[in-house]
C-alpha cells in the first residue's frame, strides 16, 4: 500500500483545473480539483468533498444543490481563499459578482464557466464523498480568460 505522502506528491504532479464549488443557504464554498465530467447524456459532473470540511458535513445535513464554478487565472485569490490558503478582507459573497442560476447556488460571474447541479448520487470513498451532479444549468462566461491551473503545489494558468 502507498502512504498518503507518497500519494499526494505524485497526484500533486497531476495539472489540475481550479473550481469553486458553492452551495446556497447559507452561501458557502470551497475549491475542489477533484472535479470530472461524468456523463454527456444526461449531463452530470462529479465532485470530492473531504469528509472533514463543511461543504460535507452540508450535504451530510441534507443539502442537494451546488454550482461549479471554473476559475479564471485572475481569481486566485478566490482559489486560496476558499481552500482557506488566504485571507480577504471581506467574504467574496459580499465583494464578489455573484448571481444565482437555476438551482440558487451562487455563481461567480466572473468565472470562465459554470455548472448548476442537483445532487444525483454519492459515494464514499476512503475520506472522501463523490457527489455525482445532474447539471440542471451551465455557461461559459468568459471565453477567452486564461484557466487557474494547480501543479506540484503552485498555482499557474492555461491559455
Amino acid at each position: 500500500m502507498v502512504d498518503s505522502d507518497t500519494f499526494r506528491q505524485v497526484m500533486g504532479n497531476f495539472a489540475a483545473g481550479v473550481t469553486v464549488v458553492t452551495l446556497p443557504d447559507p452561501a458557502h464554498g470551497i475549491t475542489v480539483n477533484a472535479f470530472a465530467s461524468v456523463s454527456l447524456d444526461p449531463p452530470l459532473v462529479l465532485v470530492c468533498l473531504d469528509h472533514d470540511s463543511e461543504a460535507f458535513r452540508r450535504f451530510e445535513e441534507g443539502a442537494d444543490r451546488f454550482c461549479v464554478n471554473v476559475l479564471a487565472a485572475d481569481q486566485r485569490h478566490l482559489g486560496e481563499y476558499f481552500a482557506n490558503m488566504g485571507d480577504l478582507e471581506t467574504d467574496p459573497f459580499e465583494t464578489e459578482a455573484t448571481r444565482t442560476a437555476a438551482t440558487g447556488a451562487p455563481v461567480f460571474e466572473d468565472a470562465i464557466a459554470y455548472l448548476d447541479c442537483t445532487v444525483a448520487a454519492s459515494h464514499e470513498a476512503g475520506d472522501h464523498t463523490i457527489y455525482v451532479g445532474s447539471v440542471e444549468d451551465a455557461a461559459i462566461q468568459r471565453a477567452d480568460a486564461p484557466a487557474l491551473t494547480y501543479f506540484r503545489g503552485g498555482w499557474g494558468s492555461f491559455e
